[in-house]
């Protein structure tokens, strides 16, 4: 998608040469967008936004750039981005094409709406092209260095965030096992000296608050690479989608009420905890199908840009037109792409529509990155574009995207193989601690009953500790599979997989080494000390 240099470099110059003017090229443009405190502070409070924005800005500038390959007036292009599908972007440009329409000039209505963006790039993206627009300077060498400039500091930025996310994954791993311990520290100062419960107490806040940091760290740092489109999904998919959307909001409401009704003491220990583990299965079942399907678009994406190399190909080489292009791809094999361009040819020869048939594809894919891309293929044929121009562009933009999805999942990975074993070992330490807790508790309890003299200040409340204990462990559930979902790239099934998968293996180990332990205890520990104290 991007060349990561504005300059050809010569072929003579040596590698190291090369890599430096890279990165003096990559300084440059950071340099050209600094942040000043003000965005900084906008950037926080439209978190969501800003994000949505900046990972879209690569494919808004290349639909906007293979468009005006056509060229086209800078009106048009305004034009061509409000029938687009980029969310607050294409918000943005139908404000400027509607004041363009009551009558303001077309660089005075981007200086107007550009006051109230609160993205940086995106603000003085908009103001340089208003600048391009009044003086009338050629929109293609303009949008062909926006381009490069912007994806020289994406490419960069995105490095670097990959690399901060993974050092982040490693202090994540480090404070989950440090909150459990410091929890079952305070836990057993309670029981030794009666004076831990309030220290837990204030702990756990402070350890919930730290979740939450980390939770808005990987936030505001993991990219937003979808697989699923959010505009273009077909009638199965998009049942599925909003199957999934309510179970897991469903299995949250009901894991936070059965943990309540555990705390409050109004259902056993047994079946409460059990419900609680049950209840992530419809979540863990529907995330699993999404994520299936989901594999499947990931492959389909895999073979789009041969499939357009050859389409382009086709198209400026013979000159002919898209249902003749198509006619002759046919012919290659793409792989599971295959059957959704044979379709596609289908529709053409029987002289549908362009833009249905386009959309047609767009929808049986499901795929953000095809329905990105062939909407900038269908805009730019439909204005009548050159494909040897506009064709590369695409491809590259498509191969970048993958390459990015690539090594976001090796980082995502990299992720899941600290937090998805550890949660239940964490869960499974909690769950040995609390039962040895329990079954002493229950003894001192019973010394106090007799009247015989203990070595502890006073015996801890075995319900105050659990409530502690629920607590940790439905926080732990939650906070991991948010940060799972956004160290992913915000894939549309990994919620409600993550969360319950997090909900059934941690609970049902808590549950199952708490009974196990508490068991042996009881039946060899405890029953020879009652023997022994006479109870």
């Amino acid at each position: 998608m991007a060349m990561t240099d504005t300059k050809e470099m010569p072929l003579w110059m040596p590698q190291k040469s090369v890599e430096e003017l890279k990165k003096i090229e990559e300084k440059k443009a950071r340099e050209h967008f600094k942040v000043s405190l003000r965005d900084r502070i906008s950037i926080l409070l439209y978190a969501r936004t800003n994000k949505q924005i900046w990972h879209t800005m690569p494919f808004f500038i290349m639909h906007l750039l293979a468009s005006a390959y056509a060229d086209v007036s800078s009106l048009e292009l305004v034009r061509v981005s409000s029938r687009s599908k980029f969310g607050p972007i294409t918000n943005i440009m139908k404000r400027v094409g509607a004041m363009v329409d009551l009558g303001v000039d077309l660089s005075r209505s981007c200086e107007l709406v550009r006051k109230e963006i609160k993205t940086v790039y995106l603000r003085d993206f908009l103001q340089r092209f208003a600048q391009i627009a009044k003086i009338g300077e050629d929109m293609i060498t303009f949008l062909t260095k926006e381009y490069n400039s912007f994806m020289t500091m994406y490419s960069s930025e995105m490095e670097r965030t990959l690399n901060r996310l993974k050092r982040f994954a490693e202090a994540y791993s480090a404070i989950l096992s440090a909150s459990v311990l410091i929890v079952l520290i305070l836990v057993f100062t309670s029981m030794l000296w009666g004076a831990g419960i309030e220290a837990t107490g204030i702990a756990m806040p402070a350890i919930i608050g730290i979740y939450a940091i980390f939770g808005f760290i990987f936030y505001m740092n993991s990219p937003s690479i979808r697989m699923v489109s959010k505009n273009y999904v077909d009638k199965d998919l998009k049942s599925t989608i909003r199957i999934s959307r309510i179970t897991w909001k469903v299995t949250l409401a009901l894991n936070i009420f059965l943990v309540s009704m555990l705390i409050f003491e109004r259902i056993s220990f047994q079946i409460g905890i059990l419900g609680v583990a049950l209840s992530g299965l419809p979540s863990l079942l529907i995330g699993y199908i999404g994520l299936k399907r989901s594999g499947k678009i990931g492959v389909i994406d895999e073979r789009f840009p041969e499939f357009i190399t050859m389409l382009t190909t086709s198209l400026s080489t013979t000159g002919a037109s898209l249902t003749y292009a198509f006619r002759e791809v046919t012919k290659l094999d793409f792989g599971k792409l295959t059957p959704y361009v044979r379709r596609m040819s289908s529709r053409l020869d029987l002289g549908i529509n362009k833009s249905v048939a386009w959309e047609n594809l767009k929808k049986e894919t499901s795929s953000e990155l095809v329905g990105v891309h062939v909407d900038a293929i269908s805009d730019a044929n439909k204005l009548g574009a050159q494909a040897k121009l506009y064709g590369p562009l695409i491809v590259n933009s498509a191969l970048f995207s993958l390459t990015l999805r690539r090594k976001v999942e090796e980082t995502s990975a990299f992720m899941k193989g600290i937090v998805v074993p550890i949660h239940p070992i964490l869960c499974a330490i909690i769950g040995l601690i609390m039962a040895i807790l329990t079954q002493f508790v229950q003894i001192f309890t019973q010394f106090e009953e007799q009247g015989l003299p203990l070595i502890f200040a006073s015996v801890p409340s075995l319900a105050a500790l659990n409530t502690y204990i629920y607590i940790l462990i439905a926080t732990l559930t939650f906070v991991n599979a948010i940060i799972i979902h956004e160290i992913s790239g915000e894939q549309e099934f990994s919620l409600p997989f993550y969360l319950g998968l997090f909900i059934v293996t941690g609970w049902m180990t808590y549950l199952v080494c708490f009974t196990s332990v508490a068991a042996y205890l009881e039946n060899i520990g405890l029953s020879r000390m009652i023997d022994i104290t006479g109870f």
